[in-house]
Protein backbone atom coordinates (compact mmCIF):
# COMPACT_ATOMS: atom_id res chain seq x y z
CA UNK A 1 0.00 0.00 0.00
CA UNK A 2 1.50 3.31 -1.08
CA UNK A 3 1.22 6.53 0.90
CA UNK A 4 -1.26 9.12 -0.37
CA UNK A 5 0.39 11.90 -2.37
CA UNK A 6 -2.18 14.51 -1.29
CA UNK A 7 -2.36 14.89 2.47
CA UNK A 8 -4.63 16.82 4.81
CA UNK A 9 -3.58 19.21 7.57
CA UNK A 10 -4.83 17.66 10.82
CA UNK A 11 -6.26 20.88 12.32
CA UNK A 12 -5.40 24.42 13.39
CA UNK A 13 -3.40 24.65 16.67
CA UNK A 14 -3.34 20.87 17.00
CA UNK A 15 -0.61 20.21 19.60
CA UNK A 16 -0.29 17.71 22.47
CA UNK A 17 1.91 14.87 23.72
CA UNK A 18 1.93 11.11 23.53
CA UNK A 19 0.31 9.45 26.55
CA UNK A 20 1.86 6.09 25.65
CA UNK A 21 5.32 5.42 24.18
CA UNK A 22 5.47 4.02 20.64
CA UNK A 23 8.07 1.98 18.77
CA UNK A 24 9.25 2.57 15.25
CA UNK A 25 7.06 -0.33 14.12
CA UNK A 26 3.83 0.77 15.81
CA UNK A 27 0.90 1.77 13.62
CA UNK A 28 -1.01 3.88 16.14
CA UNK A 29 -0.33 6.58 18.72
CA UNK A 30 -2.39 7.48 21.79
CA UNK A 31 -2.35 11.22 22.49
CA UNK A 32 -2.97 13.09 25.73
CA UNK A 33 -5.58 15.45 24.23
CA UNK A 34 -7.37 15.18 20.89
CA UNK A 35 -8.41 18.85 20.88
CA UNK A 36 -8.06 20.22 17.32
CA UNK A 37 -7.05 16.81 15.96
CA UNK A 38 -10.53 15.97 14.68
CA UNK A 39 -10.46 17.85 11.33
CA UNK A 40 -11.06 15.43 8.42
CA UNK A 41 -11.75 12.65 10.96
CA UNK A 42 -8.23 12.87 12.32
CA UNK A 43 -6.46 12.64 8.97
CA UNK A 44 -3.44 14.91 8.65
CA UNK A 45 0.31 15.43 8.81
CA UNK A 46 1.94 15.40 12.26
CA UNK A 47 5.42 16.13 13.62
CA UNK A 48 6.70 14.05 16.58
CA UNK A 49 9.57 14.96 18.91
CA UNK A 50 10.23 18.28 17.19
CA UNK A 51 13.81 19.51 17.45
CA UNK A 52 15.20 16.24 18.82
CA UNK A 53 17.32 13.48 17.33
CA UNK A 54 14.19 11.34 17.00
CA UNK A 55 12.16 13.97 15.17
CA UNK A 56 9.74 12.28 12.73
CA UNK A 57 7.18 13.41 10.21
CA UNK A 58 4.22 11.03 9.91
CA UNK A 59 0.71 11.02 8.53
CA UNK A 60 -2.34 10.15 10.59
CA UNK A 61 -4.83 8.28 8.42
CA UNK A 62 -7.70 8.57 10.93
CA UNK A 63 -8.58 8.95 14.61
CA UNK A 64 -10.58 6.79 17.03
CA UNK A 65 -11.12 8.50 20.35
CA UNK A 66 -7.67 9.73 21.36
CA UNK A 67 -5.80 7.25 19.20
CA UNK A 68 -4.30 8.26 15.85
CA UNK A 69 -3.81 5.65 13.12
CA UNK A 70 -0.22 5.80 11.80
CA UNK A 71 0.22 3.15 9.06
CA UNK A 72 3.86 2.15 8.58
CA UNK A 73 3.74 3.46 4.98
CA UNK A 74 2.93 6.90 6.46
CA UNK A 75 5.73 6.98 9.02
CA UNK A 76 9.17 8.54 8.53
CA UNK A 77 8.05 10.74 5.64
CA UNK A 78 9.90 13.42 3.66
CA UNK A 79 13.35 11.85 3.86
CA UNK A 80 13.11 10.71 7.48
CA UNK A 81 12.57 7.31 9.07
CA UNK A 82 10.20 5.84 11.65
CA UNK A 83 11.49 6.43 15.21
CA UNK A 84 10.66 5.28 18.71
CA UNK A 85 9.04 7.96 20.87
CA UNK A 86 8.69 8.06 24.63
CA UNK A 87 5.54 8.87 26.55
CA UNK A 88 5.32 12.65 26.79
CA UNK A 89 6.92 13.21 23.39
CA UNK A 90 5.45 16.19 21.58
CA UNK A 91 3.12 15.72 18.61
CA UNK A 92 1.53 18.48 16.60
CA UNK A 93 -0.16 19.12 13.28
CA UNK A 94 2.04 20.66 10.57
CA UNK A 95 2.02 21.83 6.97
CA UNK A 96 5.23 20.62 5.31
CA UNK A 97 7.13 21.51 2.15
CA UNK A 98 6.39 18.04 0.80
CA UNK A 99 2.64 18.48 1.30
CA UNK A 100 2.72 21.85 -0.46
CA UNK A 101 4.86 20.68 -3.36
CA UNK A 102 2.75 17.56 -3.88
CA UNK A 103 -0.33 19.80 -4.01
CA UNK A 104 1.26 22.09 -6.62
CA UNK A 105 2.42 19.09 -8.69
CA UNK A 106 -1.12 17.72 -8.65
CA UNK A 107 -2.69 21.05 -9.59
CA UNK A 108 -0.31 21.48 -12.53
CA UNK A 109 -1.72 18.26 -13.97
CA UNK A 110 -4.83 20.31 -14.81
CA UNK A 111 -3.77 23.96 -14.48
CA UNK A 112 -1.12 26.07 -16.21
CA UNK A 113 1.68 26.83 -13.75
CA UNK A 114 2.25 30.25 -15.34
CA UNK A 115 -1.31 31.58 -14.99
CA UNK A 116 -3.33 29.09 -12.95
CA UNK A 117 -5.81 28.81 -15.84
CA UNK A 118 -7.26 25.46 -16.93
CA UNK A 119 -4.82 23.55 -19.17
CA UNK A 120 -7.10 22.48 -22.03
CA UNK A 121 -4.38 20.19 -23.42
CA UNK A 122 -4.92 17.96 -20.38
CA UNK A 123 -8.58 18.21 -19.43
CA UNK A 124 -11.93 18.91 -21.10
CA UNK A 125 -13.69 22.17 -20.24
CA UNK A 126 -17.12 23.55 -21.12
CA UNK A 127 -16.13 26.38 -23.47
CA UNK A 128 -13.02 25.45 -25.49
CA UNK A 129 -13.25 23.58 -28.80
CA UNK A 130 -11.33 20.36 -28.16
CA UNK A 131 -10.66 17.09 -30.00
CA UNK A 132 -11.03 13.91 -27.94
CA UNK A 133 -9.31 10.71 -29.08
CA UNK A 134 -10.00 7.17 -27.82
CA UNK A 135 -12.53 8.29 -25.20
CA UNK A 136 -15.47 6.08 -24.20
CA UNK A 137 -18.77 7.87 -23.52
CA UNK A 138 -21.20 5.96 -21.33
CA UNK A 139 -24.87 6.89 -21.92
CA UNK A 140 -23.98 10.22 -23.62
CA UNK A 141 -26.61 12.93 -24.12
CA UNK A 142 -26.27 15.34 -27.05
CA UNK A 143 -28.43 18.50 -26.83
CA UNK A 144 -31.24 16.33 -25.53
CA UNK A 145 -32.30 14.95 -22.18
CA UNK A 146 -32.46 11.43 -23.57
CA UNK A 147 -29.74 8.82 -23.30
CA UNK A 148 -28.23 7.54 -26.56
CA UNK A 149 -29.08 3.84 -26.91
CA UNK A 150 -27.14 3.01 -30.08
CA UNK A 151 -25.01 -0.11 -29.98
CA UNK A 152 -21.26 -0.01 -30.44
CA UNK A 153 -21.72 -1.46 -33.93
CA UNK A 154 -24.19 1.28 -34.87
CA UNK A 155 -21.92 4.01 -33.54
CA UNK A 156 -18.96 2.55 -35.42
CA UNK A 157 -20.86 3.16 -38.65
CA UNK A 158 -20.23 6.86 -38.04
CA UNK A 159 -16.47 6.41 -38.47
CA UNK A 160 -15.14 9.10 -40.79
CA UNK A 161 -18.02 11.54 -40.29
CA UNK A 162 -16.48 14.92 -39.57
CA UNK A 163 -19.52 17.22 -39.50
CA UNK A 164 -23.27 17.24 -39.48
CA UNK A 165 -25.12 18.37 -42.58
CA UNK A 166 -26.90 21.68 -42.05
CA UNK A 167 -29.39 23.64 -44.08
CA UNK A 168 -27.13 26.69 -44.26
CA UNK A 169 -23.91 25.26 -45.72
CA UNK A 170 -22.81 23.48 -48.87
CA UNK A 171 -21.62 19.95 -48.07
CA UNK A 172 -19.65 17.61 -50.34
CA UNK A 173 -20.12 13.84 -50.13
CA UNK A 174 -17.97 11.20 -51.81
CA UNK A 175 -19.29 7.73 -52.73
CA UNK A 176 -22.53 8.22 -50.82
CA UNK A 177 -25.95 7.24 -52.16
CA UNK A 178 -28.29 10.22 -51.90
CA UNK A 179 -31.78 10.64 -53.35
CA UNK A 180 -31.64 12.96 -56.36
CA UNK A 181 -32.25 16.62 -55.67
CA UNK A 182 -35.22 17.64 -57.80
CA UNK A 183 -36.12 21.18 -58.84
CA UNK A 184 -39.39 22.11 -60.52
CA UNK A 185 -40.83 25.15 -62.29
CA UNK A 186 -43.86 25.88 -64.46
CA UNK A 187 -43.33 27.35 -67.96
CA UNK A 188 -40.34 29.59 -68.50
CA UNK A 189 -38.87 31.02 -71.70
CA UNK A 190 -35.44 31.40 -70.01
CA UNK A 191 -35.09 28.62 -67.43
CA UNK A 192 -31.89 28.55 -65.37
CA UNK A 193 -30.86 25.39 -63.48
CA UNK A 194 -28.68 25.70 -60.41
CA UNK A 195 -26.76 22.45 -60.85
CA UNK A 196 -25.12 22.91 -57.45
CA UNK A 197 -28.52 22.21 -55.92
CA UNK A 198 -30.33 20.01 -58.44
CA UNK A 199 -29.63 16.69 -60.15
CA UNK A 200 -33.02 16.65 -61.90
CA UNK A 201 -34.97 19.62 -63.26
CA UNK A 202 -38.64 19.37 -64.23
CA UNK A 203 -40.15 22.06 -66.47
CA UNK A 204 -43.89 21.47 -66.68
CA UNK A 205 -46.73 23.01 -68.74
CA UNK A 206 -44.25 24.78 -71.02
CA UNK A 207 -46.38 27.36 -72.87
CA UNK A 208 -43.70 29.17 -74.91
CA UNK A 209 -40.53 28.53 -76.87
CA UNK A 210 -37.41 28.26 -74.73
CA UNK A 211 -35.13 31.03 -75.98
CA UNK A 212 -32.26 30.41 -73.55
CA UNK A 213 -31.66 27.30 -71.44
CA UNK A 214 -28.76 27.97 -69.05
CA UNK A 215 -27.15 26.69 -65.87
CA UNK A 216 -26.00 28.67 -62.88
CA UNK A 217 -22.80 27.25 -61.39
CA UNK A 218 -21.19 28.60 -58.23
CA UNK A 219 -18.84 25.62 -58.25
CA UNK A 220 -17.53 23.22 -60.91
CA UNK A 221 -19.35 19.86 -61.15
CA UNK A 222 -17.28 16.71 -60.77
CA UNK A 223 -16.40 14.44 -63.69
CA UNK A 224 -19.31 12.07 -64.34
CA UNK A 225 -21.87 14.12 -62.42
CA UNK A 226 -25.29 13.66 -64.05
CA UNK A 227 -28.19 16.00 -64.77
CA UNK A 228 -31.65 15.01 -65.98
CA UNK A 229 -34.04 17.53 -67.54
CA UNK A 230 -37.72 16.74 -68.10
CA UNK A 231 -39.90 19.11 -70.16
CA UNK A 232 -43.63 18.80 -70.74
CA UNK A 233 -45.07 21.25 -73.28
CA UNK A 234 -48.68 22.17 -74.01
CA UNK A 235 -47.59 21.96 -77.66
CA UNK A 236 -44.33 21.51 -79.59
CA UNK A 237 -41.95 24.19 -78.29
CA UNK A 238 -38.56 25.19 -79.68
CA UNK A 239 -35.54 24.83 -77.39
CA UNK A 240 -32.38 26.96 -77.57
CA UNK A 241 -29.61 25.51 -75.42
CA UNK A 242 -27.03 27.76 -73.77
CA UNK A 243 -23.24 27.54 -73.93
CA UNK A 244 -23.03 25.15 -70.97
CA UNK A 245 -24.64 22.32 -73.01
CA UNK A 246 -23.23 20.26 -75.89
CA UNK A 247 -24.29 17.43 -78.18
CA UNK A 248 -22.21 14.26 -78.53
CA UNK A 249 -23.31 11.05 -80.24
CA UNK A 250 -26.73 12.11 -78.96
CA UNK A 251 -27.92 15.45 -80.31
CA UNK A 252 -29.54 17.97 -78.02
CA UNK A 253 -33.24 18.10 -78.99
CA UNK A 254 -34.44 21.37 -80.48
CA UNK A 255 -38.15 20.95 -79.79
CA UNK A 256 -40.34 19.46 -77.13
CA UNK A 257 -42.75 16.63 -77.84
CA UNK A 258 -46.38 17.70 -78.36
CA UNK A 259 -48.23 17.27 -75.03
CA UNK A 260 -45.78 14.54 -74.05
CA UNK A 261 -42.74 14.60 -71.78
CA UNK A 262 -39.25 15.09 -73.21
CA UNK A 263 -36.40 13.61 -71.10
CA UNK A 264 -32.83 14.73 -71.67
CA UNK A 265 -29.93 13.03 -69.87
CA UNK A 266 -26.60 14.84 -69.50
CA UNK A 267 -23.19 14.10 -68.01
CA UNK A 268 -20.59 16.70 -67.01
CA UNK A 269 -17.59 16.71 -69.35
CA UNK A 270 -14.64 18.25 -67.50
CA UNK A 271 -12.60 18.46 -70.73
CA UNK A 272 -15.00 20.89 -72.39
CA UNK A 273 -16.60 22.13 -69.14
CA UNK A 274 -20.05 21.47 -70.57
CA UNK A 275 -23.07 19.26 -69.88
CA UNK A 276 -22.89 16.59 -72.62
CA UNK A 277 -26.16 15.11 -73.92
CA UNK A 278 -26.11 11.30 -73.57
CA UNK A 279 -29.84 10.56 -73.86
CA UNK A 280 -32.90 12.15 -75.42
CA UNK A 281 -36.21 10.38 -75.08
Amino acid sequence: MAANKLKYAIGNAASTTLSVAIANTDTSATITSDTNFAAKSGAGMVLLDEGTSTEEIAYSASKSGSTLSLPLVDRGLEGGSAQAHASGATIKGVLTAGMWNDLIDSLTNVLLATTGAVDTTKIVDLTTAQTLTNKRLTSPKINENVAVTSTATELNLLTGVTALVTTSTTDTFTNKRITKRVGTTTSSATPTINTDNYDMYILSAQAADITSFTTNLSGTPTEGQTLWIAITGTAARAITWGDSFESSTVTLPTTTVTTARLDVGLVWNSVTSKWRCVASV
